[in-house]
Order: C-alpha cells, then structure tokens, then sequence
C-alpha cells in the first residue's frame, strides 16, 4: 500500500512537471514574440550620394532620414501633401488590430537601409486570450503570382511618398489585374470587398506594377522588400487576405499554343496506358491547345516493348492529341538524359514533363498549367499531386529548408487548409517536382535543360534552382490536383544502405552546384520549421538557436548500461547525425571545429512518456560492407536538450504524453575517439526501476581530432 502510495506521489510529480514543461515549450512563439518587442531597434547605416563640384571636388551627402506617417486603410486616396518627397514614407495599416511598438521605427531603419526598395510589407499574428500571441503568419519574400491569387500581404505596408503619387496612372491596370472592371476610386463591388481593403489592395496593386514587381527578376535581387518580423497584431478571428484568400487561377490563355508531354518509362505499360487514357479524357474543350507525346524506355524486355507498341497505336487522337512517339534505346536510368533527349524529339512550345504513374482526374488541369507558363516572369509551374483513393497529399510545392529540398505537406490531409491556404491557390515555390512540370521550350534552353550529372535524384530540384537563379519565378498550381500512383510507403526505402548512399552523394552535390541557397527558401520564412522530417507547415517548435544549446556533458559505461533492457517498445528516429559544421553552415563547411550534432525523436509504446528521463547513446562499432556490429561492451551516454515536437503528438495521438519526444544533443570535439558510432537510447521510468535501451541501424562517424 504504501510502495503503491509512493509511486503515485512520483507519477502525480512527473506528470505536473512534464505539463509545466510542454505548456513553456508550447508558449515559445509568444515569449520569443514579447521578447522582440522589448527590444530597441537597430540603426542603420543611412546610405552616401556624392556630389561633384565645378572645382572637380567630391562631397559625399548622406541621404536624409525618412519620416514616418501612419495612414488608415480607409484613407488612402486622401494623401495629397508631400508628393515626390522621398523623406516620407507611408505606412499604411488595417483597422483590425493594431502595430507593434516597434513597427514604425522597424519600418523606417527598412527603407534607410533598403534605398532600392520602395515598397515593403511584414510579418503579421493574432490576438489571442490574455493578449497572447497565436497564429503567426510568416509571409513569402514577394510572391507576385501569390498575390495575384490572394492579398497575402494582409495588415499593413509602407511606401515611399514619390512612388506611390508616380504610380497613380497604374490604377485601371491594377484593378483589372485583380479581377475587377476599371471605373472609378473606391467602388467596392469591382472586386467584391470592402472599400478600405479594396483601396488598400488596389494601390498595393499600383505601386507594384509601378516596380516592375510582375516580371521577371535580374538574378536574385526581388523588386519589393518583406520584413521578417511580427509588425502588426490582428483582431482574434480577423481574415488575414481580408477577403481575397487563394482559389482558382483568373488566367485566360494569350494565344493558341503547342505542348509536347515527355514521359519515361520503363516495365510499366499498364500504368503508361492509365496515364494517356487519363491525359486524352481531361483535355477536351480546349480549341487553342494541341498536344504530342514522347514516350522514353530506357530497357523494357521483349514483351512489354511489344506491348507498349500495341496499346500506343490505340489511343485516340482526339481532345487536341496529335501523335504519340515511342522511342527505346536500352541505357542506365538517368532521369535528366532521358528529359533532355524527349526535348529534343519534340517541337511544341511548351513542355510538360510527367511520370508515367500520374492519372489526370478533371479537365482544365493543362490549361491551368498552361495559363501560367505563359507568363513572361514565371518559370516552373507544377501542380498539386494526391495520393490514389485518398485525400493525402503527395506534393504541394519544394520548399528548401536547411538540409535541403523537402515537399512540404506531404501525406497531410487535403481536405482541410493548411498555414494559411498554402495547398488552395497558386503559390510561388523554389521548385516543385518533374512527375508533372511545365515550362515554356524557350526558358528550358535558357538554364540548359536538366543536370545529367544528377542521374536519379535531385535533378528537378536542381534545375528548379537554376530557373530561380536566372529570375524566374517558379510555382506550384494548388488550385488542381493529378493523381500520382506513388506508393505511400516509399519512404521505407531510406533503409536499403546503397539508396541511402546514393541520395546522400546526390544531394550534396545538389547543394553544392547551389551553395549560396543552403538554409535558403524567399518562399518559405526561416521563422517555420526547418526540419525535413516535418511534413506540416509550423512555426518553429524551438526559438533555441543550435549554437545556444549546450554542450552535452558524456558518461563512460565501460561495462554497458547496468539493469536496462533491450526492447523494441522503445522507438527512436535519429533525423540528422553528423559535423555540426555541415548543419551549421552546409556541405561546403571546411573543416570539423564545431564538434558533432545529433537530433530526432524517440518515445515508449505503450507507455506514459511523462514518466521517463531519456540519455542518448552511442556505442563503437566495427563497420562492415552489410552493416555494423558492436565491438565491445561500451556506451557512451549523453543528457539531451529537448525537443518540443507537436508534429509527433499529431501523428502518435494513441500514445501518451509524446510532446516532448524530440532530443537535441551535441558533442564537443575531442570527447569521442574516432571511429563509427552506433546510436541507441536509455529510457528510464523515474517512477520505478525499470530501463530500456533500443538501438537504430544509423552510424555516426567521428573523425581524428588531432
């Protein structure tokens, strides 16, 4: 009784302590948020113009600081005063909540630092109970072909005095490019919304068009700013768009057009045949677009060639289908060469890569895609994929988060909205994936066709990137969906060694063909979460830098972990384990000066999670071709920071006490002898004695810290 009486007192202190910790780390954004508030702003470094006098002498000036003056949404077109002043600067803002304190200061170091930019917007959140703040939405570097779809840019922006009056003959073009009819200021039903946010909208509309904000780039420089802060707290329930929130496409094409459909494939002529049947049954009614189709085996046996053969000569040529081309020559696999060859058997002027397991569902998805490519300033343009016979998305648009290229989304349902319509509409992305991708022929050659260095993987991504490089704008149609008849449990091949290997080398070598994008997405804000691992678009879980979390202090079991038990009820995903230079700084990094860096998740079946204290470890190992084995009965063992991991709760909603499973841990150099380190975890149940230990098949390498 009393042994029961005791464990319960420890289970209740457990509990209440683990409830404290999960309700601090689940409170993050907001204390970060007040943190920032409190601080005082950084001056900046107002730029010099110089002046040469007739004596031939230079006088350097420095450019006069700019005043602030903040103007309702409502009140717009009453700003007559200080025209062509370049000192003012508009800061112009919705009545549904309010700014921060340091908003208008922040706004006016933007435009003294920025002397290029003209126009600027920020971040945004909401109001939550007890003046908490929730919902941060962290906006896109400027997305022209997001705003077009939706007034993404919501609370507040701030303008120079001369562009906006030298932007005033831009107002027929700005309404109509929002979909309304040009007639006069402020009537509301030209688009549908409010009159405030009307005007609000339309002259962000002006002034854009007056930037030359809808074309494409010179490189990476963008023609609009964004502050990446919280600058503006909205009333609780407040629509962020105001009205105008993502939907479907108002592009009409230009002019009648040619598509060439280039599709590899390989053993697969029932799920070939699936895809053109799918493709000539959603392509009626559309008298401006003709098709053909390439298709590319690289070795199908005997058979299948003939099979291919029979079941291609018998799709109709209806629905605008011209001819479909079989071509085989028996070769490696190399994604990139077999893209780059379709190319060049075909003439249309537009080309549309596509896997041969996508299924085309409901018309209108090639004129969507069509609509888009048409446009000088837009490169890439994907679409959304869906997963057969459910809801669950496939790909949304590539998002380039620290370690690299992820589709973000993934295997979420699409049923519901996510981070503020990002699978509704049209969103600029840094890439979206070739198992259905269009761009016009003339963008194609001007980055140089697909990277055939990249043979497997990647090679989408890359020559995304390259398309971003040369100013493009790449995007992902949201507003449609294909399906694509890709396993669900793919993933599970990142257990077979040799694909493991070959992606690893693959995507260094993406990363370095493209070191300047490492940790770097203008379409995905550093302020959401930076793990590959988490397929939902949230807030980062952690506001801890890396470099802020301490040194793990190490513990030496020469003899193993006394009194634990090795059981598969202990789970343990291991997400990065390697230099902390390489997370720090990219695969480019010189050198190991930094120590080592291990993060991931781990978490008891079964069990309370609240009761149980958790050490990382890594044991020596001897490295064979097959795998590894252990090569003594040493461990070492490692406290661990952790790791707020609302994604696992979601996920593991059966299980109890998970939102706290995350580990970070890091190791200083020189702690460890070099050698391959096999990763485990200890799980101890603080409310008894029970200990287990799991290990997983992931091998660590530290180096000779001589």
């Amino acid at each position: 009784m009393l042994k029961d009486l005791a464990k319960a007192v420890l289970v209740k202190g457990r509990t209440t302590k683990y409830k404290k910790a999960v309700s601090s780390k689940s409170s993050a954004y907001d204390k970060w948020q007040h943190a920032i508030e409190k601080q005082s702003v950084v001056p900046a470094e107002a730029p010099v113009s110089y002046e040469t006098l007739p004596t031939g002498e230079i006088v350097p000036h420095k450019l006069p600081e700019p005043k602030v003056k903040v103007i309702p949404y409502s009140k717009v077109w009453d700003i007559s005063e200080n025209k062509g002043d370049e000192s003012v600067v508009y800061l112009f803002v919705s009545p549904k909540g309010k700014l921060t304190r340091r908003a208008t200061e922040v706004v006016k170091q933007y435009f003294i630092a920025h002397p290029e930019h003209n126009l600027v917007y920020g971040d945004e959140d909401e109001i939550g109970k007890g003046g908490k703040y929730i919902h941060p939405f962290f906006k896109p570097d400027w997305s022209p072909d997001s705003y077009l779809n939706a007034f993404y840019i919501g609370s507040f922006f701030a303008c120079r005095a001369s562009v906006m009056h030298a932007s005033d003959g831009e107002y027929d073009g700005a309404v109509r490019m929002l979909g309304g009819t040009a007639n006069k200021r402020n009537s509301p039903e030209q688009v549908g919304l409010e009159a405030s946010l009307l005007s609000a909208d339309v002259l962000f509309c002006m002034i854009a068009l007056h930037e030359h904000a809808f074309a494409k780039r010179t490189g990476l420089d963008f023609p609009i700013g964004h502050i990446r802060e919280v600058l503006f707290h909205r009333n609780p329930e407040q629509d962020v768009f105001y009205g105008r929130s993502f939907h479907n496409s108002r592009h009409m094409l230009l002019k009648p057009t040619t598509v060439s459909i280039i599709i590899p494939s390989k053993d697969h002529p029932e799920v070939l045949r699936r895809c053109l049947e799918s493709i000539v049954e959603t392509t009626g009614g559309e008298p401006n677009i003709t098709y053909d189709i390439v298709v590319l085996d690289n070795g199908s046996d005997a058979k299948n060639r003939v099979r291919y053969g029979v079941f291609i000569g018998k799709i109709p040529k209806k629905n605008g289908l011209t001819h479909i081309n079989y071509l085989y020559k028996l070769d490696e696999f190399n994604f990139s060469a077999m893209c780059n060859k379709g190319v060049k058997n075909t003439r249309g002027e537009y080309l549309l890569f596509m896997n041969d397991d996508i299924e085309a569902v409901k018309e209108g998805w090639m004129r969507e895609m069509l609509s888009q490519a048409q446009l000088k300033h837009v490169g890439a343009v994907g679409a959304k994929l869906i997963y057969p016979d459910t809801d669950l998305i496939q790909h949304a648009g590539i998002a380039n988060v620290r370690r690299g290229p992820v589709h973000k989304l993934q295997k979420m349902h699409d049923n519901k909205s996510h981070y503020f319509g990002y699978n509704r509409g049209i969103h600029n992305t840094i890439g979206a994936t070739a198992a259905c991708l269009m761009i016009s022929r003339q963008k194609f050659r001007d980055v140089g066709g697909f990277p055939e260095e990249l043979k497997v993987a990647f090679n989408d991504v890359d020559f995304c990137y390259s398309i971003f490089e040369k100013g493009y704008y790449n995007l992902c149609c949201n507003h449609i969906y294909l399906k694509h008849h890709e396993s669900l449990s793919r993933g599970l091949d990142n257990l077979d060694p040799k694909k493991m290997e070959r992606l690893a080398v693959e995507g260094d070598t993406l990363m370095r063909r493209h070191a300047h994008l490492y940790n770097v997405d203008p379409f995905y804000s550093p302020h959401l979460t930076e793990d590959e691992t988490i397929s939902a678009i949230i807030p980062r879980e952690d506001y801890t830098p890396v470099e802020d979390i301490p040194y793990s202090i190490c513990s030496i079991h020469d003899k193993g972990i006394k009194g634990a038990r090795e059981d598969q009820c202990l789970r343990i995903g291991c997400e990065y384990n390697a230099s902390l230079d390489n997370w720090l700084y990219g695969v480019n990094a010189e050198g190991n000066e930094e120590g080592y860096y291990l993060k991931g998740y781990s978490f008891v079946i079964g069990s309370d999670n609240a009761l149980f204290e958790r050490k990382l470890l890594l044991r020596l190992v001897e490295r064979y071709e097959n795998g590894a084995g252990p090569v003594g009965p040493k461990v070492y063992s490692f406290p661990i920071y952790t790791w707020y991991r609302p994604d696992i709760r979601v996920r593991l909603q059966d299980q109890v006490n998970v939102d706290l499973t995350g580990y970070k841990v890091k190791i200083e150099k020189g702690v460890l002898p070099s050698g391959y380190y096999q990763i485990g975890m200890l799980a101890t149940d603080k409310t008894s004695r029970l200990k287990l230990i799991n290990w997983v098949p992931n091998v660590m390498r530290i180096k000779d810290s001589r």
